[in-house]
């Protein structure tokens, strides 16, 4: 090898053949860039703020010190940009977070909830034979035989094994007479007037058709106060006016300050329940949502005074939480999705919607439980074997995925329909005190029971047990300034880094560059001046 210099510089030319190259012009570049580069590097690490850097070129260490500082910056800068990957993962996975707000938030910014009261007799013993009797029927066909068959609409809600023949014969009989299931349903079911003896609301006695009505739910029809979940109310029309636009709410707690109710179960007119006891499932729950499986269900007995109280719970989203997509914050609020029956957004409408289009798709009509706007066919009995034999796909919460060994991995949409949770939401947990009923040393609210003869009666006290709520708020886990932090923190701790750290990383490599450039350019004039003089 033979060395040639550049300008005081050595540069090793490979020797091919016995003769020498020479250097091209690449390689001179190339060695001179890499030379500015190492200048600027070191003169960065000597001056920076960065944790050790200055450690590393300082005159005077030895190899042994200087390779011991290196694999401390290197391995705090390993440390630095993994907490950064799990800091930026958690911001990705969890893009927003729910916390409490308060737990003195007042319970009269919250509506009181719906109370739907159901009997557990399904079926008037009385109505069923006197329709019975009406009818026209196979000859062989007594008035007791078909009163007992009107048990089979019960099905659909779960009770009782496909019977496809004694389907086909009721539905032949109905046809006969030009009856529907949902005609039935509503003379068979006891009505609320019988049902609601005494009805009080915040102290005063009230008319029971005054603040009740009859609403559809999924244990039938059933009577329901301080419902709004439908477009239409049921009320009658000569008080439609007097009802509230909006839900009642309370603004004091106990038991005299909510809702009673003295509830008669006849239950000599008893004929088919799906509980084996005399009295009433009590369902509480959103004034919007749809009377589901999902509410605060209480099962009251005959002759008993019950006391429920209510925790209510509310939950609000932030703006900037709303700001995500409904996908990523998993919720939807009330503008983002119409319903085609009820008449607000939430994930107990949104999922019974759902079950009665699933049961649709499968028998093509919905049974008389669920929703329905009349744009779908109700069901006959000769869709119930269908109807019966793919429950499934309307009594589970989830259709279809009901298998008690099957695992569904979180993160994904198993809810059919696009169904999410209700961003805004509030909830009525709840605590059910129960003794038997008996007056003979009671002088309270004699009025209530001026002119009843206590026999077997309920009576239901629902009402809040105290003048505050918690209130949770989901907002976004960070914020574009939480981010800065989080990731300021880290490198600073780590690395010493900073804005200004930052800045000289530029200026040393772009900045620094133009300067040098124009101080040489500075030196050539002045050496220029200097050799003419």
């Amino acid at each position: 090898m033979q060395k040639i210099t550049f300008k005081g510089l050595t540069q090793r030319v490979i020797d091919k053949n016995g003769e020498f190259f020479k250097a091209r012009p690449s390689f001179r570049a190339e060695f001179q860039c890499r030379s500015w580069f190492g200048k600027q590097l070191r003169g960065l690490c000597d001056i920076t703020a960065l944790h050790g850097y200055s450690q590393i070129v300082r005159d005077g260490y030895s190899m042994v010190e200087r390779t011991v500082w290196t694999c401390a910056v290197v391995a705090s800068t390993i440390s630095a940009i993994t907490l950064l990957m799990i800091s930026w993962s958690w911001s990705v996975e969890t893009p927003t977070v729910t916390v409490t707000e308060s737990t003195n938030y007042p319970t009269w910014n919250l509506p009181f909830p719906a109370v739907t009261v159901c009997n557990l007799n399904k079926i008037s013993a009385s109505a069923a034979r006197s329709r019975a009797e009406t009818m026209r029927r196979p000859g062989n066909m007594t008035v007791d035989e078909l009163t007992e068959m009107f048990r089979l609409f019960l099905h659909v809600t779960g009770l009782g094994d496909p019977d496809p023949v004694r389907y086909r014969l009721l539905h032949d009989i109905m046809l006969m007479n030009n009856l529907e299931i949902p005609q039935l349903i509503g003379e068979f079911t006891p009505p609320c007037g019988t049902l609601l003896e005494r009805c009080m609301w915040k102290g005063t006695q009230w008319r029971c058709d005054n603040l009740f009505q009859v609403v559809n739910s999924t244990e039938g029809l059933c009577c329901s106060f301080n419902y709004y979940g439908l477009l239409k109310d049921n009320y009658p029309k000569k008080i439609t006016v007097s009802v509230p636009k909006d839900p009642r709410r309370v603004m004091a707690s106990g038991y005299q300050t909510g809702l009673s109710i003295l509830l008669q179960p006849l239950a000599e007119d008893y004929h088919s329940t799906d509980v084996a006891s005399y009295g009433f499932k009590v369902m509480i729950h959103s004034s919007y949502d749809y009377p589901d499986n999902d509410a605060e269900i209480k099962l009251v007995l005959a002759g008993t005074e019950s006391f429920i109280t209510l925790r209510p719970t509310a939950t609000y989203a932030t703006d900037d939480a709303l700001d995500v997509a409904p996908a990523v914050r998993n919720c939807y609020s009330r503008q983002e999705r119409v319903l085609g029956v009820m008449q607000r957004y939430s994930y107990v409408n949104c999922m019974v919607e759902c079950r009665a289009a699933n049961i649709y798709a499968k028998c093509g009509c919905v049974p008389y439980h669920l929703p329905n706007n009349g744009s779908m066919r109700n069901c006959e009995m000769k869709d119930m074997e269908c109807v019966v034999r793919a429950r499934d796909r309307y009594v589970t919460a989830v259709p279809t995925r009901n298998g008690s060994v099957e695992r569904l991995s979180y993160g994904i949409v198993v809810a059919p329909c696009g169904c999410l949770p209700g961003c805004d939401k509030v909830q009525y947990p709840s605590e059910m005190v129960t003794g038997r009923m008996n007056r003979s040393f009671s002088f309270n609210a004699i009025s209530f029971f001026k002119d009843i003869q206590l026999q077997n009666q309920s009576l239901v006290h629902i009402y809040l047990a105290d003048l505050t709520a918690t209130h949770f708020r989901m907002d976004i886990y960070q914020d574009s300034l939480g981010v800065l932090a989080s990731f300021g923190g880290i490198l600073g701790l780590f690395l010493g880094f900073s804005i200004i750290t930052g800045f000289e990383m530029v200026y040393y490599f772009s900045i620094r560059l133009l300067f040098d450039a124009i101080a040489k350019k500075s030196d050539k004039r002045n050496a220029s001046s200097a050799g003419q003089l």
